[in-house]
């Protein structure tokens, strides 16, 4: 645990009058990178290095790469380069990948050449296998007892190399490349579940009764004396979120609409700290199935925003990477349609509509000339036209008052 001053949430919108004000953002698509049809449909992406807040470094990246893992309901994963060139990891034998995690190498420096990077990759597949990757290769293998739906980087500075698992089954593990450290089941416990009315869709019973953990991510919470703790907070499909240490559920929260996605962060503060470990991440934002956008600050939920479309992925971006100095974190909400979002302190303070309806989403910290980005998956054309999947690169220009 750690010692420090907790950002309080404002209740009447933007708090932090001193920060420079978005008046907008402009969202503009500057590359578009085909990939190799042999590849097959693109089903995930994960961009490197990481744009989550927290993570974002000034230093300049035009000399170097960024690099996108993506993994095909072929069961293939590769590595493409913001210069367009592709290196195809080794073949597990795996059948779809569902999910993936791009990490700093965790190889010797010894092993690590002057050439272009190549991160860790995590991949969640179809089977329910987790596979680690380690400079291209197969490096470990786990599994799980169903279908993997949710992948996410462990922030506990302790924990580097570890990552967060959830599966359809409701299972939600936290494994490294060497073992699984613990593992859970999602369950509310005497806690209720929503009651659906005798009338009402069956369809929507139906999905109370899902399992699957929706989303999970990596989050420091403090008491009322400003302590810092780390958990892991789930989302299930049923309806609710959970809060687990050491995969001992600790707190849980029922909610109207089951949780698409969570994501951690300090969004709404008027005393934003990023002094220590992990002060970076004491709050979270929920998204669900309905367009609400929440804000978890110290175990309660406080209303956020309200886009017009359900919520696909929600990522956070830290504010230096935009104005060079600390503030609430900006957001960027894909939703299950072909628009995202951009919001900043409670506002949607942009748009983008794109062309199709992305098969995959991730934001990219620094690509190389363009700066904070977000990557969009185009799926393959429709069956009948040769054609392969691509990656769009859309850049985020803030506007400033003044």
């Amino acid at each position: 645990m750690a010692q420090a001053k907790r950002p309080r949430l404002s209740s009447n919108g933007s708090d932090a009058s001193s920060l420079p004000l978005f008046c907008g953002f402009e969202l503009t698509e500057k590359k578009v990178i085909s990939l190799p049809a042999s590849l097959g449909p693109v089903s995930a992406v994960s961009a490197w290095p990481t744009g989550k807040a927290g993570h974002f470094t000034a230093d300049s990246t035009a000399d170097k790469h960024a690099v996108f893992a993506v993994g095909t309901s072929h069961g293939c994963i590769a590595l493409v380069y913001s210069d367009e060139s592709t290196v195809v990891l080794e073949s597990s034998g795996s059948s779809a990948v569902l999910q993936l995690l791009a990490k700093d190498s965790s190889a010797p420096a010894s092993a690590i050449s002057d050439a272009k990077p190549v991160p860790d990759v995590v991949a969640g597949d179809a089977d329910g296998q987790v596979l680690v990757y380690v400079l291209g290769r197969v490096f470990s293998r786990n599994t799980l007892p169903a279908p993997i739906s949710t992948l996410s980087a462990d922030l506990n500075p302790n924990m580097p190399s570890s990552f967060s698992v959830g599966d359809m089954s409701g299972t939600i593990a936290s494994c490294h490349a060497q073992d699984t450290l613990w593992r859970a089941q999602l369950d509310m416990g005497s806690q209720a579940l929503p009651v659906v009315p005798g009338g009402a869709d069956q369809r929507a019973a139906a999905r109370l009764l899902d399992p699957t953990v929706n989303s999970a991510c990596s989050v420091w919470l403090s008491d009322n004396h400003g302590l810092l703790t780390s958990y892991v907070l789930a989302a299930s499909a049923r309806g609710f979120i959970q809060l687990l240490s050491r995969g001992i559920p600790v707190h849980t929260i029922p909610l109207s609409t089951p949780c698409t996605s969570v994501c951690p962060g300090v969004f709404v503060a008027s005393d934003i700290s990023r002094e220590l470990p992990g002060s970076s991440y004491t709050q979270a934002i929920v998204g669900d199935g309905s367009g609400q956008l929440l804000v978890l600050d110290n175990f309660e939920l406080v209303p956020y925003a309200q886009v017009e479309y359900p919520i696909a992925r929600i990522f956070s971006l830290p504010l230096r990477a935009f104005v060079g100095h600390d503030g609430p974190d900006v957001v960027v909400c894909a939703t299950l349609s072909d628009t995202i979002y951009v919001l900043h302190q409670r506002k949607i303070v942009a748009t983008y509509s794109a062309a199709f309806w992305p098969s995959a989403v991730d934001i990219v910290a620094d690509f190389p000339g363009i700066g904070p980005a977000i990557v969009l998956v185009e799926p393959e054309a429709l069956a009948g036209k040769s054609s392969s999947s691509s990656l769009h690169i859309i850049s985020l220009r803030p506007l400033l008052d003044g």
